[in-house]
C-alpha cells in the first residue's frame, strides 16, 4: 500500500500544508530503537506530544483553524539508511497501529483525527546529535572532520581550545583572516552499518525514498539524491517508470569534491580521525560559557536585527 497525499492538499516537500497551516515535527532515531515495541512506543509518545501541541491556540485565527481542522502532524524517521532490515520491516506495522490509535485517542479527547501523522524531514542538524545518518540520506563520509562557526569573542570558544579543539579564523576566497568569527574542528564518525554517499547510487537512493514512501510517509519523504554524471540516463529512465506514483518530492546533488577550505564536512582517513579524538576531551558541562538571554521577546513578536 502507498501512503498516498489526501487530494485536497499541494504537495510540498516532507509537509504539504493549506494556507495559512503550520507544520508540527518530531522525530524517531530508528538505529537506536531494540524492538518493535520499543518502537510503537515512541511513535505512540511522539504522536501524544504532537497531538496537545496542535491543540494550542494560535495568535492567527486562520491558522487555528485550519490547523485544528487538519490535526496535521509528521512523525519523521531518521537514519534509515542506517538501519537494519529488521527495524525497516517495523515501520509499516507501526504506521498501522497510530493510525488506529489516532482514531481512538481523538475520539477520546474531542478533537478532530490527524489527517496526516508521518513524515521523513531531512533532519540535518537533528541527526547530529545522537550521531547517525540524516532522513534518508547516505553519509557523506565514515570518518570526517566537522567544523561549527563561532563568534570570536563568544566564551564558548574558550572552552573549546581547552578542550582541545582546532580553532582557527575564518578564511576568505582571498585568503585573508575574518577576525571577528572562528571554526572549531571536531572528530566525527559513522557506525559500520552507515551507507555512504560514494557507495551508493542514485537509484539505490530512489528505491529507498520509494520505500519509505510506501511503508511509512503519509506526508512527502524529503530527499536530496546525490548522484554522478554518468547516471543521468539511469535517472531519466526510472524517474519517468516510478516518479508520479511513488515519489512526491526530489531534489538532486552532483556528488564531487568541493574543494573549500574550511568545509562543514572533510573526508579523513581513520588515523586522523583518531589523532584528533585523542587529543581532545568531551565537552560535557558548559557552565562556564555565556549565552546571551533577553526580554525582547517576552511580547510574542522578536526585534529583527
Amino acid at each position: 500500500m502507498f501512503r498516498n497525499e489526501h487530494p485536497s492538499n499541494k504537495i510540498g516537500a516532507e509537509q504539504s500544508l493549506a494556507p495559512y497551516e503550520t507544520c508540527c515535527l518530531a522525530t524517531v532515531f530508528l538505529p537506536n530503537v531494540t524492538s518493535k515495541e520499543e518502537l510503537m512506543d515512541a511513535c505512540e509518545l511522539t504522536y501524544r506530544i504532537n497531538k496537545h501541541s496542535l491543540m494550542l491556540p494560535c495568535h492567527h485565527k486562520d491558522t487555528e483553524a485550519i490547523v485544528h481542522k487538519n490535526m496535521r502532524m509528521g512523525i519523521s524517521i531518521t537514519g534509515v539508511m542506517e538501519a537494519t532490515p529488521e527495524q525497516l520491516s517495523w515501520l509499516d506495522d507501526a504506521y498501522i497501529y497510530l493510525r488506529q490509535f489516532d482514531l481512538e485517542y481523538s475520539a477520546k479527547i474531542g478533537v478532530s483525527t490527524s489527517i496526516k501523522l508521518t513524515t521523513v524531514q531531512p533532519s540535518g542538524t537533528l541527526s547530529l546529535l545522537p550521531g547517525i545518518l540524516p532522513g534518508v540520506h547516505p553519509g557523506y563520509a565514515r570518518f570526517m572532520y566537522r567544523r561549527i562557526r563561532i563568534a570570536a569573542d563568544h566564551s564558548l570558544v574558550t572552552l573549546c581550545r581547552e578542550n582541545g579543539y582546532p580553532v582557527e579564523y575564518v578564511r576568505n576566497f582571498d585568503n585573508s583572516e575574518d577576525y571577528n568569527t572562528v571554526v572549531v574542528t571536531f572528530p566525527f564518525k559513522y557506525s559500520d552499518n552507515a551507507k555512504l554517499a560514494k557507495d551508493v547510487t542514485a537509484i539505490e537512493q530512489l528505491e529507498t525514498v520509494k520505500l519509505m514512501q510506501k511503508i511509512w510517509s503519509d506526508n512527502g519523504v524529503s530527499c536530496t539524491v546525490y548522484y554522478k554524471k554518468e547516471e543521468l540516463p539511469q535517472i531519466k529512465e526510472y524517474l519517468a517508470k516510478y516518479y508520479k506514483q511513488f515519489h512526491k518530492s526530489l531534489s538532486f546533488l552532483l556528488h564531487s569534491d568541493h574543494g573549500f577550505q574550511q568545509a562543514p564536512y572533510e573526508e579523513v582517513t581513520e588515523d586522523e580521525y583518531r589523532d584528533l579524538l585523542a587529543r581532545t576531551r568531551p565537552i560535557g558541562r558548559v557552565e562556564s560559557a555565556a549565552f546571551e538571554s533577553s526580554d525582547e521577546c517576552a511580547a510574542g513578536v522578536c526585534p529583527v536585527k
